[in-house]
């Protein structure tokens, strides 16, 4: 269910015609953690102390509830009423029940990949997934450094070229100016000696020599600098809960497959990290002289007019594979095949019926990869492999994520190309699951969503081996699981042509393939997972 919120493609200021969309969970959540959160920042005195139950003071009455029945109805008539001569979106507008009368009001559902969110002609797709990014401005690409190994001799390597690799040394350097606190940092030694919105602080210097001027910091220690918030120390100051969550919230905006080219990224002499994992210099556990980098991977191109990805004719242009809107999409994610997956099943005459909740362990927690493909198995007769990991299978949908039931078994169905040899045409096979025997195994014609399951996955779980870092992009070769049934733990040794598929099987699955980056981003993502379950059980 969705509220409203204005966007459009760019991600710009509202303008006439953009039909509003936000989930009404997204937006009941936020109401409901910003009120549960609020005594955490020391506000509340002891004798208040007592917790509330849980969504004290925030009522949804029997007209918020038939507001949200219309607009389903709405999603409902638009799925049964879809044609050809509609087109995807068409059979919204008009004038009989459940429909919208003007595309200026704010009603219906979202759907799941954030089509028909702009019912103005030729606007069906703004802020759709899996649209390249718009432009505003000419694209600029620079020369970078020169490739070395990482400096001369060599050529300069530059973001013009296409599928190949560029060395440059910038994007570190920014990032210790904006966290380095020592005094090597001349912006935390100014930020330190002049600290904001502390009301005549004097500040603190670094050391000019050992101990002048007085209590100065010396060189290689931190430098304090306040922490306080824009409207004078009023509020609380953010915390580290704040950056993961910014984390998590750009998560659901923006997402670029990675290209098989990289940026190295060498590291400076005074760089911490040549310091080792101690962070003491000296002690054996420094990087090599051939280890002195960091890489990140380019973004993928779009193929040029020879149809093939990875070549000269490539176009310079990166997919956004998220709706840009703040719509919950790490949650419930951008793609209706992905969604099916993560939903909540009950049997209903034999056939799975969705119960409203996310898919969730005994406990409440957010599924792994193995409770994903032990359900997918069992519940939708669907049998994924280590290697779906990477690109979903794409299943018969509507475009708000429920799945057609086949007419044998009432599963869902696969869909599988045609005698053309061509994903996406009239011809299209749709294969139905199957609960015998372990669940249908994945044929290999199956046609793919391009997006990923898992976008980040601890190196020595990925299934299948390292594909070349520049050039076209071949198919991975598979990799074999391991004989072990544990995880291999850190400075444990892979063996070769093996990976660790019960660490594969421990990662956490949400509606963004990058839910397992750090902790304390999983840790976001089970708050609103959780906070989705409780508001469905709230309102039934």
């Amino acid at each position: 269910m969705r509220d409203f919120v204005d966007t459009d493609r760019s991600g710009r200021r509202p303008r006439p015609g953009v039909k509003r969309v936000r989930r009404t969970v997204s937006a009941l959540s936020s109401l409901l953690l910003g009120a549960t959160l609020l005594p955490l920042g020391g506000l509340a005195s002891p004798a208040q102390a007592v917790p509330a139950p849980i969504g004290q003071g925030f009522n949804v009455t029997p007209s918020d509830l038939a507001f949200i029945l219309k607009q389903i109805k709405i999603s409902e008539r638009h799925v049964r009423t879809t044609t050809a001569e509609t087109g995807p979106c068409g059979s919204l507008l008009g004038t009989a029940q459940s429909q919208i009368p003007n595309p200026l009001l704010s009603y219906g559902l979202r759907t799941v990949d954030g089509s028909c969110n702009n019912l103005q002609p030729e606007r069906a797709d703004f802020g759709a997934s899996h649209k390249p990014f718009p432009r505003h401005a000419p694209a600029d690409f620079r020369d970078a450094e020169a490739a070395g190994p990482f400096g001369p001799p060599g050529p300069i390597t530059t973001y013009a070229s296409k599928n190949t690799n560029v060395v440059d040394s910038q994007p570190r350097l920014i990032s210790n100016l904006i966290v380095d606190q020592t005094v090597t940092n001349p912006a935390a030694v100014s930020a330190a000696l002049h600290p904001v919105r502390t009301q005549g602080n004097p500040g603190i210097e670094a050391c000019e020599s050992p101990g002048v001027p007085e209590n100065c910091v010396p060189a290689g220690q931190t430098l304090f600098i306040p922490n306080v918030t824009t409207d004078v120390g009023l509020s609380p100051p953010y915390n580290s809960w704040f950056t993961l969550f910014g984390q998590f919230f750009d998560h659901g905006l923006d997402f670029t497959k990675k290209s098989h080219g990289a940026v190295f990224v060498p590291l400076r002499d005074d760089d911490p990290l040549l310091d080792g994992i101690d962070g003491i210099p000296g002690t054996g556990d420094e990087p090599g002289p051939n280890a002195r980098f960091m890489a990140l991977t380019r973004t993928e191109n779009l193929p040029g007019p020879d149809g093939v990805l990875g070549t000269a004719d490539d176009v310079k242009d990166g997919v956004n594979t998220d709706t840009p809107f703040v719509d919950q999409s790490q949650t419930y994610t951008s793609v209706p095949s992905h969604q099916v997956f993560l939903r909540d099943y009950i049997d209903v005459a034999g056939s799975p019926t969705d119960t409203g909740k996310l898919l969730s362990t005994a406990d409440g927690g957010m599924p792994t990869w193995a409770f994903v493909k032990s359900n997918a198995a069992t519940v939708l007769g669907i049998k994924l492999a280590d290697r779906d990991v990477f690109d979903i299978p794409m299943l018969v949908t509507d475009a708000y994520g429920n799945f057609a039931r086949g007419a044998a078994r009432g599963l869902p169905m696969l869909v599988t190309e045609g005698p053309d040899g061509k994903p996406m045409t009239a011809d299209d096979v749709f294969v139905e699951g199957n609960r015998a025997g372990g669940g249908l195994a994945i044929p290999a014609d199956v046609v793919r969503m391009g997006a990923a399951f898992l976008d980040d996955i601890a190196h020595n779980a990925v299934p299948t081996q390292a594909v070349p870092a520049q050039g076209p992009n071949p198919a991975r070769p598979a990799l074999t699981p391991d004989s072990d049934s544990e995880i291999t733990g850190l400075g444990g040794v892979q063996e070769p042509g093996t990976y660790d598929d019960e660490m594969l099987d421990a990662h956490f699955l949400a509606g963004d393939g990058r839910s397992n980056e750090n902790i304390g981003l999983t840790a976001v993502h089970q708050v609103f997972h959780s906070e989705h379950d409780r508001l469905v059980s709230d309102i039934r």
